[in-house]
């Protein structure tokens, strides 16, 4: 029987650079000479999975007490055994095959019942039955993966059921919907990285009906499926939401209803995804739509978007150009837009307004947050995008100021960003014109050729307010930034260094509309920055 707890096959890389596939159990093995560091999937997405995986692991078998729990175990780990122990109370639930409960899996649902699918349909970004039948699968083609491993299957069950987008026929999206953005802290090791991203238990508890205790309240697949097929007069579904269940059910929802078929050969054969030899594999896997209908969860490793009149929220989604310093507000600290906000996962508030100051040498440890998710149109997987960002350790005393004064930088960038776009549109053609598209590719290059200038501003600025000098000459040179990166792209894309196959008085028109746009004497700029006159503008 193949058992997640038991079995070696979470792909890991060590300190020294050695590689190799690990028990959950041995997360802590070797952690003072050769610690593990990252995760070592051959695919991006299944290392986000995996991370979830761990993180929900010891979220739901062995979460600190208090705080003060929390903080011993961040610089002294648990053993092995200490771990073991944690998990053993759950190793049941987490059998991939076998008779009976098998983890992720529907645990009634029959070859009968159930339609017959290829295997490769478990992973996201292969074609469905409609793009294969229209032969519009230019890019992913169907039936170049036949047949995968254990190991292998296990991750992409995993990576569906937690990103489950809309699939046809009453298949459900995941607890967050479909393509969640998810924000994890990362630590020098992995063991910090799990940790970092574990809450208290009684913190936890706030976020589902911690009384409801039973095996499938934590992980469904240990009792019949809460299936949502359309019901009565109105139609309406059987509905799963966090007074259901045990709220550690966000990491373990199950969309979809899913029974894996599984074959075995004497003769070794390799798996199509990571090339591993193995006498048993899979090729297919039943299914059933109106399976678990997740409502109403508040996940903690994701961002919300909340309406400041009704308070009602809704998780983010992964959508391209999200992973950039556009979206530090809302990633790392409250964004407010019109009339609602976004606040950053629970988990990454929680580190930067509680946990940070109290953790030993915080000001020389890399901490960063890494962001990653599926963005998804209806049933399709249009792209992996992740990324990581610094989180630099702000004090208590000045973090108020300091995230007002970040929270105007990135305005401003998104404003001069978009202003860009507009100009150039307005040098490259006639008002009359009718364009259809947009120029994305220079927002994309905007944020990106700004990025790193924005990382610096910020230590700067955290320097600045800790020795009580004046901000605005910083801001300033931020606004410089931004303007000449909008001067580089305007003459990139407007073809002014083409003035002979151009409209020279349409550019100048779109340069000087910019330049104004830019400017430190413009009201907009100065009341988005909070602009000041300096010494000597006073005198």
């Amino acid at each position: 029987m193949f058992n997640l707890v038991h079995e070696a096959w979470i792909p890991v890389m060590r300190k020294s650079g050695e590689r190799e596939s690990i028990r959950p159990t041995e997360l802590v093995d070797n952690y003072t000479h050769d610690p593990i560091i990252a995760l070592d999937a051959q695919r991006p997405d299944f290392n986000g999975a995996l991370i979830q995986f761990l993180i929900g692991l010891v979220q739901t078998t062995c979460p600190p007490i208090n705080d003060r729990e929390w903080r011993k175990k961040f610089s002294e780990p648990p053993s092995s055994n200490d771990l073991k122990s944690s998990f053993e109370r759950y190793t049941d639930a987490f059998n991939l095959d076998g008779e009976g409960a098998r983890f992720m899996q529907d645990l009634n649902l029959s070859e009968k019942e159930g339609k017959p699918n290829q295997i490769d349909q478990l992973l996201m970004e292969m074609p469905g039955e409609k793009t294969i039948e229209d032969n519009t699968d230019h890019f992913q083609k169907a039936g170049t993966v036949k047949q995968i491993c254990l190991r292998c299957c296990a991750m992409a069950l995993f990576t569906l059921q937690t990103n489950a987008p809309l699939g046809g026929r009453g298949h459900r999206t995941s607890v967050r919907g479909g393509g969640p953005l998810t924000t994890v802290v990362v630590g020098r090791t992995l063991w910090e990285t799990v940790w970092l991203n574990v809450l208290n238990a009684e913190t936890f508890s706030t976020y589902g009906n911690s009384g409801k205790m039973s095996l499938p309240d934590l992980f469904p697949w240990m009792g019949p499926t809460r299936t949502s097929e359309p019901k009565g007069p109105e139609k309406k579904g059987q509905e799963t939401t966090s007074q259901h269940v045990n709220p550690v059910q966000m990491f373990w929802g199950m969309p979809r209803r899913i029974r894996l078929v599984y074959e075995s050969s004497e003769k070794q054969s390799p798996c199509d995804l990571c090339g591993d030899l193995s006498t048993q594999y899979l090729t297919k896997y039943l299914d059933k739509g109106h399976g678990n209908n997740y409502r109403d969860w508040h996940h903690v490793l994701t961002p919300y978007s909340v309406d400041e009149e009704t308070e009602t929220r809704w998780p983010k989604l992964m959508r391209p150009g999200d992973i950039s310093y556009r979206n530090w507000t809302g990633l790392v600290q409250n964004s407010f837009e019109n009339k609602s906000r976004t606040e950053p996962a629970v988990v990454v508030h929680t580190f930067w307004n509680e946990r940070q100051d109290k953790l030993p040498e915080n000001n020389r440890i890399p901490y960063r947050l890494w962001t990653f998710g599926y963005h998804t149109n209806q049933n399709t997987a249009m792209g992996w995008y992740e990324g990581t960002m610094p989180l630099i350790h702000i004090d208590p005393g000045i973090r108020p100021e300091y995230e007002a004064i970040v929270g105007r930088m990135v305005k401003t960038a998104r404003l001069i960003a978009s202003n860009v776009r507009k100009c150039i549109k307005k040098a490259l053609f006639d008002p009359k014109a009718k364009i259809s598209g947009d120029l994305w590719s220079v927002d994309s290059q905007f944020w990106q050729n700004t990025e790193s200038s924005f990382y610096q501003v910020m230590n700067e600025l955290k320097t600045t307010l800790e020795t009580r000098q004046e901000t605005t000459p910083l801001k300033l040179r931020w606004l410089g930034i931004l303007s000449n990166e909008g001067e580089i792209l305007f003459d990139r894309y407007s073809q002014s260094n083409l003035i002979s196959v151009a409209d020279p008085e349409r550019i100048a028109t779109g340069h000087r509309d910019l330049m104004r746009y830019c400017s430190p004497y413009n009201k907009l700029i100065i009341q988005l920055l909070d602009l000041k006159k300096t010494e000597g503008e006073q005198k």
